[in-house]
């Protein structure tokens, strides 16, 4: 049986999780959130981000100022002026620069090919 089915909720202001049977799961404590990916969900207070479990447990610091969900264990954030991929236990693995490219499989592409992502080819 795969992870819990949680969805994001607003309630008032703040946001929080609820489950398949629209019962709230993780109480909306939440300036903003994203959706579960592998277990974890990037959750935002005062301007920080950082990761939750299904049960509602910060498991990864809020501290980037920018967080994308997780993807093959590893998420996109920036932490200062700085973008990185983490692993799961919140550690950097590899830094980027900020003019890096993912494509929708994650895979590194050039400045050129993501300007021209879904153009016909041949146009600029």
């Amino acid at each position: 049986m795969g992870e819990p089915e949680l969805k994001p909720i607003r309630q008032g202001k703040k946001w929080g999780f609820q489950n398949q049977s629209g019962q709230l799961a993780i109480s909306s404590l939440f300036d903003s959130v994203g959706g579960f990916s592998e277990g974890l969900a990037r959750v935002k207070v005062d301007g920080k981000w950082g990761f939750v479990n299904t049960v509602g447990k910060i498991v990864i610091e809020l501290q980037f100022e920018q967080a994308r969900m997780f993807s093959n264990g590893l998420a996109k954030v920036k932490l200062g002026n700085m973008w990185g991929w983490i692993d799961k236990s919140g550690k950097f693995v590899e830094g980027l620069d900020a003019e890096s490219y993912i494509d929708k499989e994650g895979r590194f592409i050039t400045e050129k090919d993501y300007k021209n992502w879904g153009k016909p080819p041949g146009t600029s």
